[in-house]
């Protein structure tokens, strides 16, 4: 067994709570590691060296003391690592699923997407963003995106814009696909989807991914609605709607309106409009009046 894989099976044995080296032993045991005692006690005594755990003599009623060994400074600092590592797994697992149900299910995508976000754009998002550019083979990828949220993107064919779900700054009628990352809720919901149709060709397609609130009968512990718990904490509060709304929304202006749910996300797409909403009222400029001329007396 390589040592660094020994290393991090002992991290996860110590996690919050002390133990002598059979105790180890038997920990990673159950974990399904074949380690002899002899080996542990090296692996150990590097760790120590190396700040990984700590070890103190331990007393007892029963017997001889038994040196105990916990996690040390360099010991938690690679359990957030690792923690990291995992999380980032999981997110990148997470962001495949999104760009499978985002967008047509088709390998290349052409013509003007434009993907509008709200102020979270966390690291899922950003990897969506990412591949959905990867799969555009002719046209132009822009990201409309608060002021507020820095990005970079180091794509040739991604165009980053300052906006929002209520001010999209692309022409009418123009963009081939519009993805919503996230979208208000509330009577600003339908002045975003107004915003969406607008913007779209009449043969384009809408792709929103939400989430929505968890009902009191759901069961609050899934993997997928700690990790939105975990980025709310992280990266602020996350809007959500109702999706029952939003759906009866998009089917007033898309004959076509498909759904896909998991655990507290939604993914709408939908296609084949219906109407484009009007546009508002221009008010004709105002001629200057001319004073009456007057007669020199």
């Amino acid at each position: 067994m390589r040592k660094d894989v020994l290393e991090r099976a002992v991290l996860r044995a110590l996690h919050g709570k002390e133990l002598h080296g059979y105790a180890i032993q038997r920990e990673l045991t159950s974990a399904g590691f074949n380690v002899e005692v002899g080996n542990l006690y090296r692996v150990l005594r590097s760790m120590e060296v190396q700040g990984q755990v700590r070890s103190r003599w331990s007393e007892s009623h029963r017997g001889p003391r038994k040196r105990v060994y916990a996690v040390g400074p360099e010991g938690r600092r690679q359990q957030e690592i690792m923690l990291r590592d995992a999380i980032f797994t999981i997110l990148q697992e997470y962001a495949d699923y999104l760009t499978a149900h985002v967008a047509p299910q088709t390998e290349d995508l052409e013509g003007t997407i434009v993907v509008v976000t709200s102020p979270f754009f966390d690291p899922v998002r950003q990897t969506v963003l990412r591949r959905i550019s990867s799969r555009l083979v002719r046209g132009r990828l822009y990201l409309v995106k608060p002021p507020q949220v820095a990005f970079e993107s180091d794509h040739r064919k991604v165009t980053v814009l300052d906006g929002s779900h209520l001010h999209i700054p692309i022409q009418d009628g123009t963009a081939t696909g519009v993805i919503f990352n996230d979208i208000p809720s509330g009577p600003e919901m339908e002045k975003a989807l107004d915003e969406a149709t607008r913007v779209l060709d009449p043969e384009g397609w809408l792709s929103i991914a939400t989430l929505f609130p968890t009902r009191p009968s759901e069961d609050p512990a899934p993997l997928t609605v700690y990790l939105f718990r975990l980025m709310a904490t992280l990266f602020g509060n996350i809007p959500s709607v109702d999706p029952e709304e939003l759906e009866r929304h998009l089917r007033e202006r898309f004959r076509s309106v498909h759904r896909v749910t998991l655990a507290d996300e939604s993914i709408f797409n939908a296609w084949d409009l219906r109407v484009r909403p009007p546009p508002p009222p221009v008010q004709e400029p105002r001629r200057p009046v001319r004073p009456p001329a007057t007669r020199p007396k």
